[in-house]
């Protein structure tokens, strides 16, 4: 498991904790932000997600983890970069696109 990973969870772990607290009036939404260091809308957000989507979804953006739908072709990408390395050598990035 990465850091990253392993600091999301300690993270949702004292949200979940504080929420529990605030809930229960021993917290006010404004003092369990501070102790998370984020503003109160955002611990307004977090609470309805959590809400929403359960404890398992409640970490990420819904869209998170998948593929752009933007995203070029890995044949056109091929040509572009083949380009820019046999016919456009020089060239900065900016003025070859």
């Amino acid at each position: 498991m990465d850091r990253a990973r392993i600091h999301e969870g300690i993270r949702r772990m004292r949200f979940e904790a504080l929420l529990d607290r605030q809930e229960k009036g021993s917290l006010s939404q404004v003092e369990a932000a501070e102790m998370l260091g984020i503003s109160e809308r955002s611990f307004r957000r977090w609470r309805d997600r959590l809400a929403r989507r359960g404890a398992v979804g409640a970490g990420r953006p819904a869209g998170c983890g998948k593929p752009s739908s933007r995203r070029a072709a890995v044949a056109e990408i091929e040509r572009m970069l083949g380009l820019y390395q046999e016919r456009y050598v020089g060239f900065t990035v900016a003025a070859f696109s």
